[in-house]
Protein backbone atom coordinates (compact mmCIF):
# COMPACT_ATOMS: atom_id res chain seq x y z
CA UNK A 1 0.00 0.00 0.00
CA UNK A 2 1.42 3.31 -0.99
CA UNK A 3 1.70 6.04 1.81
CA UNK A 4 -1.31 8.83 1.29
CA UNK A 5 -0.09 11.74 -1.13
CA UNK A 6 0.17 15.51 0.90
CA UNK A 7 -3.28 17.39 -0.97
CA UNK A 8 -2.64 20.61 1.40
CA UNK A 9 -0.67 21.71 4.40
CA UNK A 10 -2.78 23.53 6.95
CA UNK A 11 -1.21 26.03 9.42
CA UNK A 12 -3.73 26.80 12.45
CA UNK A 13 -2.88 28.95 15.77
CA UNK A 14 -4.62 27.66 18.12
CA UNK A 15 -4.93 27.65 21.86
CA UNK A 16 -4.40 24.13 23.85
CA UNK A 17 -7.45 22.79 24.12
CA UNK A 18 -9.93 25.15 22.56
CA UNK A 19 -10.04 24.15 19.25
CA UNK A 20 -13.85 24.98 18.42
CA UNK A 21 -15.37 24.35 14.73
CA UNK A 22 -16.48 27.84 14.71
CA UNK A 23 -14.02 30.34 12.19
CA UNK A 24 -11.37 29.93 11.39
CA UNK A 25 -10.96 26.21 12.22
CA UNK A 26 -14.69 25.09 10.96
CA UNK A 27 -13.99 26.70 7.32
CA UNK A 28 -10.26 26.31 7.29
CA UNK A 29 -11.03 22.28 7.35
CA UNK A 30 -14.37 21.65 5.99
CA UNK A 31 -13.46 23.01 2.85
CA UNK A 32 -10.74 19.90 2.61
CA UNK A 33 -13.24 17.41 3.55
CA UNK A 34 -11.59 16.94 7.15
CA UNK A 35 -14.39 15.74 9.56
CA UNK A 36 -14.57 19.25 12.07
CA UNK A 37 -15.86 17.44 15.17
CA UNK A 38 -13.53 14.50 15.12
CA UNK A 39 -10.60 17.01 14.93
CA UNK A 40 -11.61 19.63 17.31
CA UNK A 41 -11.99 16.28 19.86
CA UNK A 42 -9.00 14.87 18.67
CA UNK A 43 -6.79 18.13 19.47
CA UNK A 44 -8.94 19.48 22.51
CA UNK A 45 -8.40 15.51 24.34
CA UNK A 46 -4.33 15.41 23.16
CA UNK A 47 -2.98 19.40 24.12
CA UNK A 48 -5.44 19.61 27.70
CA UNK A 49 -2.39 19.28 29.47
CA UNK A 50 -0.51 21.75 27.69
CA UNK A 51 0.19 25.33 28.59
CA UNK A 52 -1.84 27.78 26.71
CA UNK A 53 0.81 29.71 26.26
CA UNK A 54 3.22 27.29 24.43
CA UNK A 55 2.97 26.90 21.08
CA UNK A 56 1.63 23.59 19.78
CA UNK A 57 2.82 22.40 16.51
CA UNK A 58 1.08 19.49 14.67
CA UNK A 59 1.15 17.74 11.48
CA UNK A 60 -1.82 17.08 9.91
CA UNK A 61 -2.89 15.00 6.70
CA UNK A 62 -6.54 15.53 5.74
Amino acid sequence: MAPKKVKVILKLNLPAGEATPAPPVGPALGQHGVPIMDFVKQYNDKTKDHLLSSPNFLRFLP
